[in-house]
């Protein structure tokens, strides 16, 4: 007898809180490094989009009549991803206005876990971007010894970010070694390279990531950084300030290879990675914002479905064909 459920699928009998509770896992020393530099304030921005998604989803379950589905955890992980997001200097109020959008608009009115087309953290974030962009892309020095106030934030010593140099026509002085640092101003889950190729390579053994996904949009952006550099700055420090700064590797890790929005072929996930990786690296040229990584995550989830019938479409067809020429 076979029984109707939601995504995501999994092939073992795991509670969805396996993979959701991993990405928490992974979120917790990446937040906990940007602490290192400015404090406990960028905990309280992760904490306020957490309870604002679970608060926003226990009054969705209400109104509706539903049973509340906090255990399975998506909630948590969408207002969390929200604020790892946030500038450390974006009021607190800010994450749980956007973690109250990303559940309320972009994944309850689908019907909740496992329907909703759009990645919600992604749909959070490009609305924040939006209604909020001067709060959300200014950034606090790192080098400031003392950490960051709570709440009135209008004293403290702002830098300009790698991003916001190269958009500026500037050249960013940064070696490899302070871009893995994270001694650069910055967005939250940006300042810790390591911490996120090491929650990657976790997600990967937990099969709670694509390594088609990341893998192919990754290397679409660093042979778009080499072949077109924004400034005259030479290939290899060209691809590293595209892969290092901003939000280009937290996207990639957590919101591209989310299991509902993502392609589930392989080819198509490959192709998914590349079309990704050629939005990102337009908006970086083109676009109005500094950071704009979750407006490509949005645009390649509404191809999500079509790559999946089309590349299985083509690969049959291509098989067919092998089988074909061989008679």
């Amino acid at each position: 007898m076979l029984r109707a459920s939601v995504a995501p699928h999994l092939r073992e009998p795991r509670h969805p809180f396996y993979q959701t509770g991993g990405v928490l896992l992974c979120l917790l020393p990446l937040t906990g490094f940007s602490c290192m530099y400015y404090g406990i304030r960028p905990l309280l921005l992760v904490l306020f989009g957490l309870l604002g998604a679970m608060f926003t989803e226990l009054l969705c379950c209400m109104a509706a009549h539903r049973r509340p589905t906090l255990s399975d955890g998506t909630a948590a992980v969408t207002g969390a991803l929200i604020g790892a997001m946030m500038s450390p200097l974006t009021p607190l109020w800010v994450p749980v206005i956007g973690a109250m959008f990303a559940i309320g608009v972009t994944k309850m009115p689908f019907g909740g876990i496992g329907r909703n087309i759009f990645n919600p953290a992604a749909a959070g974030m490009a609305f924040c971007a939006i209604c909020f962009a001067t709060r959300l892309f200014e950034y606090p020095d790192p080098s400031q010894s003392e950490g960051l106030p709570l709440w009135d934030t209008t004293g403290v010593i702002t830098a300009v970010s790698p991003m916001q140099q190269l958009a500026g026509g500037g050249v960013p002085k940064l070696d490899l070694v302070t871009l893995l640092s994270g001694d650069f101003p910055g967005p939250i889950g940006s300042a810790g390279i390591l911490i996120l190729v090491a929650s990657a390579l976790f997600l990967f053994v937990r099969r709670s990531s694509s390594p088609y996904i990341l893998v192919s949009y990754l290397v679409t952006c660093a042979v778009i950084a080499a072949l077109f550099p924004r400034m005259d700055i030479g290939i290899g420090m060209s691809v590293q300030l595209e892969l290092c700064t901003g939000l280009l590797l937290f996207c990639g890790v957590f919101l591209l290879s989310d299991p509902v929005t993502a392609p589930r072929f392989w080819l198509a996930r490959i192709v998914y990675g590349v079309m990704a990786g050629i939005l990102v690296m337009v908006l970086r040229h083109y676009g109005r914002f500094v950071c704009s990584e979750f407006f490509a995550v949005l645009l390649v989830n509404s191809f999500s479905a079509v790559l999946d019938r089309t590349c299985w479409s083509l690969l049959r067809r291509f098989r067919h064909w092998k089988e074909v020429v061989r008679v």
